[in-house]
């Protein structure tokens, strides 16, 4: 199977995406915890790199959904866990709406989400995506494997729709959050979180994107950066932390996920 992985960052590992390595005790318990079986080729990937980010970072559909005309992201993948990567899926899609206890998130920001389909095999399942906004719930592919083997890396010069893995600079990442394009606006915070460039100027951004936005999705992204740079302890100003908590101590239920996801982070400190 091709590498799929991107290459790593010394100066900053997102802790809520690329988690410890994998050990047979995890899957174990996952497959237990949803009782399916994985996919093999999934579990191989997560050998190599337990959850991360990804050098393809785009897949192939023939629909026209919130994302694209022709194609939908996979900025990265989910990992393995207690607690961690697809182990949060059940709380994620009931923060967004979505019943289906057969579906598995692999990837999303809340805006969208891929997952495993295990309505139809638990065994091989098939790979789904949910789009929030058009309300709708599509399979892709037949199989995880499928799913892999389509990834590419979308271009276009005239599209700020550029993958991470191509262009990682703040510079894109600031016309992309100068949009009025929601979607583009979440790329866009994705973007310059895996750059790792101007890191403090984002910190801000987030912070006061926090204090005025209204969108739930980008609000949401907003949240899941900023609580991943602090467990990550790329914030340690406890000034700003203070600040990030009063922030996302929220009735919004999408964004209370994190509240209590940091919470627990900081009272094991």
């Amino acid at each position: 199977m091709r590498n799929i992985w991107a290459e790593d960052d010394e100066d900053y590992i997102d802790e809520e995406i690329e988690l410890a390595k994998l050990t047979e005790e995890d899957i174990k318990k996952a497959e237990k915890e949803f009782n399916v079986n994985f996919p093999k080729e999934y579990i191989e990937l997560l050998k190599i790199k337990n959850g991360g980010y990804l050098k393809y970072q785009a897949l192939p559909v023939n629909f026209k959904n919130s994302w694209a005309d022709d194609h939908i992201p996979l900025h990265y993948l989910y990992g393995i866990k207690k607690n961690k990567g697809i182990f949060n899926s059940k709380v994620l899609l009931k923060e967004w709406g979505i019943k289906e206890k057969a579906f598995i998130t692999i990837s999303g920001d809340g805006h969208t989400w891929t997952v495993l389909d295990y309505r139809n095999n638990k065994i091989e399942p098939e790979i789904t995506f949910i789009d929030i906004e058009e309300n709708k719930i599509t399979v892709i592919f037949k199989s995880f494997k499928e799913m892999i083997d389509n990834l590419f890396e979308y271009e276009d010069e005239d599209d700020f729709s550029n993958t991470v893995a191509d262009v990682n600079t703040s510079k894109l990442a600031k016309e992309l959050l100068k949009s009025t394009d929601i979607n583009k606006k979440i790329q866009g915070l994705y973007v310059w979180s895996s750059s790792y460039e101007d890191m403090d100027e984002l910190i801000s951004i987030i912070t006061n994107f926090l204090e005025s936005e209204s969108d739930m999705a980008f609000r949401y992204a907003c949240a899941e950066l900023v609580v991943g740079l602090i467990r990550s302890e790329y914030i340690t100003d406890e000034s700003i932390i203070d600040k990030i908590k009063v922030l996302i101590d929220t009735d919004e239920e999408e964004i209370k996920f994190y509240y209590e996801l940091l919470m627990d982070f900081l009272n094991e400190q």
